[in-house]
């Protein structure tokens, strides 16, 4: 985790050397003080608190005395002793504005952000003119995400010493925090003018550029960083995170298992190195890495399980369960009554938490409920986590009567802003996937908690009320027993889907110009897999000259396209007949690519959502397998919603079955191109107020 300012250490009010004019015993205690400064001088701090002490012994009435000894057991991390030192300075001098300075530094190094504070102010009202004063003081009121007042003594230490590195950095560390990115950059900018090698300025400014999408200028930051501190282990982090961003993997690997040699504890880094073999291919060490952590105790992503093949409905529900044990029960007496108004006649109001109100695949997906939403009955506030907005989070902003950018909040502050804002119905849009909220409602702010549309399996938390589903991903018949919450299922598809933007035209079938059938996927590689492969490979063998054209994110890395060609070669399928395209970040660019498509193939067993939906709004069939979980069930529900349902296979040979009939009869598939958009667009997989309305 990044430090919100700067790692140096807050200068502390140095012993100063007092002058000894005469060795007789009235100045013994001068003399023990003066040489406690030269061995604090020298680094040597017990010594130091030793002589500081006997000074004391003789002369226990001078402050001086006592804040000297503070500080030389400050340096040994005695903290507790040391407050209580500079608190007996301040009785005999209240006037003492250093050791009011030092007590605010003990306090902020014991995370005591309230106390630290005001004894800086205390200092700054006896001295104003110390800008390390001023600066110190920002900090802790950064630390309460008092942003305004932090600011504002940045700018008082600015105008007492502009030539401090530190007091622009933290300017930048504060921008940055509120998402001003622009101010930011330029205040970390001016940090490094004044001191090109201050590694958190770098660190800071790779933050800000990755957060405005400029990758690989985050890597040129990120690896000064390194050169100038080889063992921060979060810049090892932060670059692997980029890396994996841009699905250079194998660098990803590397940096993380460097993270992990400086903090072999840090769960997080594990979990995002577990994700990131995932997204390679390599499976099986995922595997033993996630089984590592659960003998440790430790609760790896829950989304990873959903990806591999082995693992049975029972042993998935299994991990959230022990989730809830661990981290959601010991809050459940957190959970106060509630005290909303509970007249019949009034607005119910509606919440929903997502770090995805942006271009992310759940706003393909919740745009058409916060857009038919009945403002007469229901008030709707959205709490958004994330600092990152763009032109779809504009969007659905103007959908909703309140929204709350929660992302600085903790999981107390935000259940805390919830319940104030009396929220009936308390929504999850995230589950267990990036940026979820899951600990906020483990305390249960409103009265109705329910989950929906992020996450494809129960979140495992007895807090959470609800999952709204449907009869295709959870019939009634099937994983009862897997399910912490109690399901609502619709009777449609719990999918409604939007393109969000305009979108390029449907062209003709590509197998009429190219004399081939082309196949295609362009899901997630995390959820390919041997046995899928084994599959596709059938369905190549018996369509004479077909392609597949594969395109992902983790096909940036050479490594893993390598790996690809040879696991298809391993299955008879010469390379001649793989086609792997660039990663398009754009939507409409990578939109455009389905002209080259004729037959969309869905991923197994964690089915394709808004891949398959893109698929179809681009005039492609998608040819999915049912399989037992929920993961394996949304093409399904989507298709079946679609009015697609020759489409749907329940087993690999029937699978095979429907590709080959499909590629067999081009004048069937162009029709079916022809008209897919507009048969979307009349169907209840697009009927936005239908959805809603249920």
């Amino acid at each position: 985790m990044s430090k919100r300012f700067s790692k140096t250490k807050p200068q502390r009010q140095k012993p100063k050397a007092t002058s000894v004019t005469t060795t007789t015993s009235p100045n013994l205690d001068k003399i023990l003080n003066s040489r406690g400064i030269h061995f604090a001088q020298r680094g040597e701090f017990a010594q130091a608190a030793t002589y500081f002490q006997q000074a004391i012994a003789l002369n226990p009435t001078e402050a001086e005395f006592h804040n000297n000894l503070g500080i030389a057991l400050t340096e040994q991390g005695k903290l507790t002793e040391a407050i209580a030192c500079y608190q007996q300075a301040l009785t005999l001098n209240p006037n003492y504005a250093q050791a009011y300075y030092n007590l605010g530094n003990t306090f902020k190094e014991q995370y005591q952000f309230e106390q630290a504070a005001v004894a800086y102010q205390q200092a700054i009202n006896l001295n104003p003119n110390i800008a390390t004063m001023h600066l110190n003081l920002g900090n802790v009121l950064q630390e309460q995400n008092q942003f305004a007042e932090a600011i504002a003594c940045y700018q008082r230490a600015l105008a007492l010493n502009p030539i401090n590195a530190h007091i622009y950095l933290n300017l930048g560390i504060v921008m940055r925090r509120q998402g001003k990115f622009i101010d930011a950059l330029d205040w970390l900018q001016r940090a490094l003018a004044f001191n090109k090698n201050l590694t958190e300025a770098h660190y800071n400014l790779g933050l800000v550029l990755k957060e405005r999408g400029q990758l690989e200028s985050a890597v040129e930051c990120y690896q000064r960083v390194i050169t100038l501190k080889p063992d921060y282990p979060s810049v090892h982090k932060q670059l692997a995170a980029v890396y994996q961003q841009q699905g250079q993997l194998s660098k990803a690997i590397e940096y993380y298992q460097q993270a992990l040699v400086l903090t072999p504890d840090d769960l997080g880094i594990h979990q995002s190195l577990c994700s990131t073999l995932i997204e390679q291919g390599n499976v099986e060490e995922a595997w033993q890495k996630i089984q590592a952590l659960q003998t440790q105790d430790q609760i790896p992503v829950l989304l990873l399980l959903n990806y591999l093949n082995e693992l049975t409905p029972a042993t998935i529900f299994s991990a959230h369960q022990r989730f809830n044990e661990k981290y959601a029960l010991p809050l459940a007496h957190l959970i106060q009554p509630h005290l909303n108004d509970r007249q019949p006649q009034r607005k119910l109001k509606i919440g929903y938490v997502s770090a995805d109100f942006r271009t992310h695949s759940v706003a393909f997906f919740i745009e058409p409920i916060l857009a038919h939403h009945d403002h007469q009955q229901f008030e709707i506030v959205c709490y958004y986590n994330e600092r990152h907005d763009d032109f779809i989070t504009r969007r659905l902003q103007s959908y909703a009567d309140h929204w709350v950018n929660c992302v600085e909040l903790s999981d107390a502050e935000l259940a805390a802003k919830i319940r104030q804002d009396q929220i009936d119905i308390l929504v999850d849009l995230s589950g267990h996937t990036s940026g979820y909220r899951l600990l906020v409602f483990a305390r249960k702010p409103a009265p109705v908690q329910v989950t929906y549309l992020g996450y494809l399996s129960s979140t495992g938390l007895t807090s959470i009320d609800y999952r709204i589903t449907d009869n295709y991903v959870d019939p009634p018949e099937r994983n009862q027993s897997f399910n912490s919450e109690q399901p609502i299922r619709l009777s449609g598809s719990y999918f409604c889907y939007h393109p969000l933007i305009n979108t390029p035209h449907v062209n003709s079938l590509p197998a009429l110009d190219q004399g081939y059938i082309t196949f295609g996927s362009f899901n997630n590689y995390m959820k390919m897999n041997l046995k899928l492969f084994t599959l596709w490979a059938q369905v190549l063998k018996a369509v004479k000259n077909s392609r597949l054209l594969i395109k992902a994110k983790s096909f940036n890395d050479l490594n893993t396209q390598q790996s690809f060609l040879n696991l298809f070669a391993s299955l008879d399928i010469e390379s001649s007949r793989l086609i792997i395209s660039n990663y398009e970040s754009s939507i409409e660019i990578h939109l455009r690519s389905y002209h080259q498509i004729d037959i969309g193939l869905d991923t197994y067993p964690f089915h394709g959502g808004t891949t398959t939906c893109q698929a179809l709004w681009m005039g492609v069939p998608v040819v999915t397998l049912v399989g037992e979980r929920h993961a394996s069930r949304t093409g399904l529900s989507i298709l079946s919603a679609a009015g697609l349902t020759e489409l749907i296979a329940y087993t690999p040979e029937e699978y095979v079955e429907i590709c080959v009939k499909l590629a067999n009869d081009l004048d069937y598939l162009q029709q079916l191109r022809a008209r897919l958009r507009t048969q979307l667009q009349t169907s209840p997989l697009m009927d936005g107020k239908q959805l809603t309305h249920h």
